[in-house]
Formats: C-alpha cells, sequence, structure tokens
C-alpha cells in the first residue's frame, strides 16, 4: 500500500489486488479528501462495495470527497454514490472542482 499526504489531500494506492479489505479504514477518522486508487483491482465483490459506501459515507460525514480511480473495464453496479474515475489525472481535477465548491460554498 503507498499512502502520502498531499498538500490537499490524501493518496491511497494499494499495490496488491483485491486486497482492499485487508486494510481497515473505517475507523480511521478522516481530516482532508481522499483519493483511493484502486486501479489494480481485477475484481469488485459485494464486500468491497460496501467497504467503499461505508468510507465515502465517513469521509462526506466529515465534510470531506473520497474519489476512487478505478478501471472502467471492471464491472460494478450501484455505484450511484461513489465518485469513480478511470485515472489519478482526474481524480485530482474532480477533487479541486469539490474544493473550489466548498470554498464558494456551493454544491451541485
Amino acid at each position: 500500500m503507498t499512502l502520502n499526504n498531499k498538500d490537499s489531500h490524501l493518496y491511497l494506492k494499494f499495490e496488491k489486488t483485491n486486497r482492499i479489505l485487508d486494510v481497515d479504514l473505517l475507523p480511521l477518522k478522516f481530516t482532508s479528501d481522499l483519493i483511493l486508487d484502486l486501479s489494480p483491482l481485477e475484481t469488485m465483490d459485494k464486500a468491497h462495495l460496501s467497504t467503499l459506501t461505508q468510507i465515502n459515507q465517513d469521509i462526506i460525514n466529515a465534510g470531506f470527497c473520497l474519489v476512487i480511480v478505478l478501471k472502467e473495464s471492471l464491472p460494478i453496479i450501484n455505484t450511484e454514490s461513489l465518485n469513480i474515475v478511470p485515472t489519478l489525472i482526474e481524480a485530482e481535477d474532480y477533487l479541486k472542482m469539490e474544493q473550489i465548491q466548498r470554498d464558494l460554498g456551493t454544491s451541485l
């Protein structure tokens, strides 16, 4: 796992595929936006989706944003509540837009 604390967000990348449940992120107290890079992930099951949904809700409750980097070719269902993009650059752009909206006091 790679963990980088950037100026405006936290970047977390899992190197091993399908191992996101091995790291318990749920009790973490989020103090910034988070980019969760799951691009190495080969499959997505209900347990992954449930964990990601809970992490997303915890981050939203803390007043921040979660963006997930995930391959476009990966079939996923019920991800309407998650911010999923195919590249790291798009994830960083998404966070910049979210931060601008927070600064302006607006939301979509």
